[in-house]
């Protein structure tokens, strides 16, 4: 058995990342970038354990109190960092209590490790921190800075980490993960962890009203405004459900977009095909294109603290064709 089981897809990173520690090579800051769901968290979390294992096993033996304690989140080495309560950014507070443990040795372990998720939602001067504590960290000190995109990160973080690249994980290695549900699988996108997550009749339930306001607003005249208005009311109604429905409305967008330029086999929602080329023979690709980036800038944004009313209008203003005109068809700039 080997460290990548049972690691689903990846397998290059993974095998890289086995090599390292077999020699006793692991760096000391490591990144780990990629989409959400397809191991990156999971994988650190692994490499804790093999570095703690009382048997010194790869993979580790999972049974030993260092791997129980780091699978329950109670290990005194193992620490993750991560957002507090409401806040939007990871702040230097934090990272100074990091630095703060950094000149004491491990206390029932043999390494110190921590995780920080989502690393890319590090303040300014949280940052700067860091990047002392990584210029010269203790031995047997290790750093896993946990992101989606790691250009977001510092320049010179960067510089002082090891960078790899998480892919999404095959669909077909997903069915055999014991998704049966085909529906949840292509909507997964090579997420595991969002397969594993999704309620197949409420993600159904999610898609049917977020495609009527898909066709409720793309269609409406221009004097249907009082209505848009409405129909966006509705999507900004929930905090806790907005970014899913942002998530839900960006892939039926690319649905039409793959109807559009012929890439049928991508398609996720294959059972609603027809209704999704009636709404793609109503508007133009460049709408659709524009609509895309519109949906992309909510997602962005969204990690920061964003008025998700106005944000919900200004997409249901961008979506009705007539409306649209009144932005005067700006393009979305991403922060």
């Amino acid at each position: 058995m080997s460290f990548a089981d049972p690691f689903l897809g990846n397998v290059r990173v993974i095998a890289q990342l086995e090599a390292k520690l077999r020699r006793g090579r692991l760096p000391h800051a490591l990144i780990f970038t990629g989409p959400e769901g397809v191991g990156k968290r999971t994988c650190a979390l692994r490499i804790a354990k093999t570095l703690q294992c009382e048997k010194h096993e790869s993979p580790p033996c999972g049974a030993c109190a260092q791997c129980r304690k780091i699978e329950r989140g109670h290990h005194a080495d193992v620490s993750t960092l991560t957002l507090e309560g409401d806040a939007s950014q990871i702040k230097i507070e934090q990272i100074r209590k990091l630095r703060s443990t950094l000149e004491f040795e491990p206390l029932e372990g043999v390494a110190k490790v921590y995780l920080i998720d989502p690393a890319e939602r590090m303040t300014e001067a949280a940052s700067n921190a860091l990047l002392k504590a990584l210029e010269e960290p203790p031995a047997a000190t290790y750093f896993f800075l946990i992101t989606a995109n790691s250009q977001e990160l510092k320049a010179t973080i960067r510089s002082r980490s090891q960078t790899y690249h998480f892919s999404p994980v095959p669909l077909e290695d997903i069915r055999k993960a014991g998704i049966a549900d085909e529906r949840v699988v292509r909507w997964s996108q090579g997420s595991i962890g969002r397969a594993m997550r999704t309620d197949a009749e409420e993600l159904l339930s999610e898609r049917e009203m977020l495609l009527e306001f898909l066709e409720t607003v793309m269609t409406a005249r221009d004097e249907a405004l009082a209505g848009l208005l409405a129909a966006s009311a509705e999507l900004a109604r929930s905090k806790e459900d907005y970014r899913d429905r942002i998530r839900i409305l960006g892939v039926l967008v690319s649905d039409l977009m793959f109807l559009e330029v012929g890439l049928d086999h991508r398609l996720v929602n294959v059972d609603i095909r027809e209704r999704l080329e009636n709404l793609r023979n109503s508007v133009s690709m460049e709408r659709i294109v524009q609509i895309g980036d519109c949906l992309k800038f909510i997602e962005v944004n969204l990690k920061y603290h964003v008025h998700r009313q106005m944000m919900a209008d200004r997409l249901a203003l961008t979506l009705n064709p007539s409306t649209a005109e009144l932005l005067h068809d700006k393009p979305w700039e991403y922060r």
